[in-house]
């Protein structure tokens, strides 16, 4: 079994979470998930998991992909732990539908350095 504390497992957690919240969001508009409590948990709940992941990736990985804005990447999981209640639907959609699908092919490239 593979630690979950290295890097190429780390990525692979946050390929999953990603492609759980493109899944669940394919087809859909805001209006049609704003208020339900099940979706928006469940992507608070992969993003907080996406940012966590990040945080412990090591720093020189995340130094050779600096096209990563990784810190706004980290910060939303503290947001997500210590200020929830600062966080709006919007904001998760916006999460959703315009930066994950940019930060998908960056986590795909990072794999591939492992698998080569």
């Amino acid at each position: 079994m593979e630690s979950a504390k290295l890097p190429e497992v780390r990525l692979r957690h946050i390929l999953e979470q990603i492609d759980g919240i493109l899944a669940a969001t394919q087809g859909r508009t805001f209006e049609e998930i704003q208020g339900n409590f099940l979706y928006e948990r469940a992507v608070e709940r992969a993003v907080q998991i996406i940012s966590e992941a990040a945080k412990e990736l090591p720093p020189e990985l995340r130094q050779r992909h600096a096209d990563v804005h990784w810190q706004p990447i980290i910060r939303i999981g503290n947001l997500l732990r210590h200020e929830f209640y600062r966080i709006r639907a919007r904001d998760m959609w916006e999460i959703a539908s315009v930066h994950l699908p940019v930060l998908r092919p960056a986590i795909m490239r990072m794999l591939a350095e492992f698998d080569a």
